[in-house]
């Protein structure tokens, strides 16, 4: 759909690649593609440049599946490499989609999972109420199919974030989701800092 310039695809790789390219080097990232079914592109890593470069390459495809991209995206946490201690650091999902699950394994069963596994799900709901598809006809390239609506589903989004415990966002533009994944941004990771906390024990005593 072109109601997000230059259309809803290439404005949200567009933004993902920035997104990617400004978190903290030592964060793993991974990236999960969904469309008819989810698949792990990249598992995760520090590989920052290896998750940029599977973004660029996103192509359009059929259907939508987040349930599957839920539970597809725990799987890879669950694999994901353990830091000095040998333990697997915290991990979070966040979620990009214009539309409402049509195959696969439904949201209230991924929410579930997530919920299970301590693993908040933030999710951005990217598109206007006003998108529309045009298809062509490969039989007849000369003649176009009639506009289907396809309005930007939000309630469904918002419903996993609220029940993962992770945060909702809208965005209408590139400019709108950049902004969100900055947003993201400054709230993963985390530091250990080194604090003198005597006068808390006392108070406490």
């Amino acid at each position: 759909a072109t109601d997000v310039e230059p259309n809803r695809l290439e404005a949200a790789k567009a933004a993902a690649d920035r997104f990617i390219g400004e978190l903290p080097p030592k964060l793993n990232v991974g990236l999960v593609a969904f469309a008819g079914t989810a698949n792990v592109l990249v598992s995760p890593t520090q590989d920052h440049l290896a998750a940029q470069i599977a973004v660029r390459n996103l192509e359009l495809a059929e259907s939508t599946a987040i349930g599957e991209a839920i539970f597809t995206s725990l799987d890879a946490l669950a694999n994901a490499p353990t830091d000095e201690t040998g333990t697997v650091p915290p991990g979070r999902i966040v979620l990009l989609s214009d539309g409402e699950t049509t195959v696969g394994r439904p949201d209230a069963a991924a929410v579930e999972a997530a919920q299970k596994a301590e693993i908040p799900v933030s999710t951005i709901a990217f598109g206007t109420p006003e998108g529309v598809i045009v298809y062509d006809d490969p039989t007849t390239p000369a003649v176009e199919s009639d506009p289907v609506m396809v309005p930007v589903g939000e309630d469904n989004l918002r419903i996993i974030a609220d029940e993962t415990g992770g945060a909702f966002f809208t965005a209408a533009s590139l400019e709108e989701l950049e902004t969100v994944y900055a947003d993201i941004g400054s709230a993963v990771g985390f530091e250990e800092i080194n604090r003198e906390i005597t006068d808390w024990f006392v108070a406490g005593a």
